[in-house]
């Protein structure tokens, strides 16, 4: 499955570096909020994916597998949902940037806190495979947000525009990581999560659009980047 894709990450590039550019004296260069957007068509991927609609071949799943999947997607589905409403950066001046950026990062971390609780209350998975990719993706989960906690913290403590400077600049590196997930990461080496995938509604749900989960991420001028 191909990532969720740049498209979040750039977005969020340009409208930091639009209030580097503008407020803070970054080297002359360096992306404008509109010349950062991408053009919102779709990406092309070289990758296999998982979650088409025919099910895979092999044995049929049985239900509780079936449900532990589903699931475990419902879970994962709180980070695209977090991103879809996520607030926008305003890069008018470093204030408004450091005070918007920081109500963007702590939706995000609410959003993955919500996806940790969920994946944390699954219950039994179905084998040692499954398992591993609960465990993985818990893993993940958790340096990203941590990473996104920390760096609103230092927004919030910044003192003056040299230290808001410094910390928007540290903005993009948690954002890039969501970008870059791969919702159901692992399923493809599982082959009974592969089968469950294609039959529980919330993994149908998130690769309805295609071979991989789509998200629409506000762009620096407040719209949507839409690859639909």
């Amino acid at each position: 499955m191909r990532p969720l894709g740049g498209r979040f990450a750039l977005a969020v590039v340009g409208a930091v570096a639009g209030v580097l550019v503008a407020g803070c004296g970054a080297p002359a260069g360096a992306p404008s909020p509109t010349s950062a957007r991408p053009s919102g068509a779709a990406e092309s991927s070289g990758s296999s994916a998982h979650g088409s609609a025919a099910r895979p071949p092999g044995p049929v799943p049985d239900g509780s597998t079936v449900n532990w999947v589903n699931d475990y997607c419902g879970a994962v589905t709180e980070v695209v949902r977090t991103v879809s409403d996520m607030p926008t950066i305003d890069p008018s001046t470093a204030a408004s940037a450091a005070r918007t950026s920081s109500e963007m990062l702590r939706a995000v971390v609410g959003g993955l806190d919500r996806a940790l609780d969920r994946l944390e209350s699954l219950d039994r998975a179905p084998s040692e495979g499954a398992e591993r990719v609960r465990e993985r993706v818990v893993t993940t989960y958790t340096g990203i947000r941590d990473a996104a906690a920390g760096v609103r913290s230092e927004l919030d403590a910044a003192d003056g525009v040299r230290a808001s400077r410094d910390a928007l600049g540290r903005v993009n590196a948690p954002l890039e990581d969501i970008g870059e997930l791969n919702l159901l990461e692992g399923f493809d080496s599982v082959p009974e999560l592969s089968r469950a995938g294609a039959q529980a509604p919330a993994c149908r749900e998130l690769t309805e659009g295609g071979a991989a989960p789509r998200i629409d991420a506000p762009d620096a001028e407040g719209g949507t980047n839409s690859g639909r």
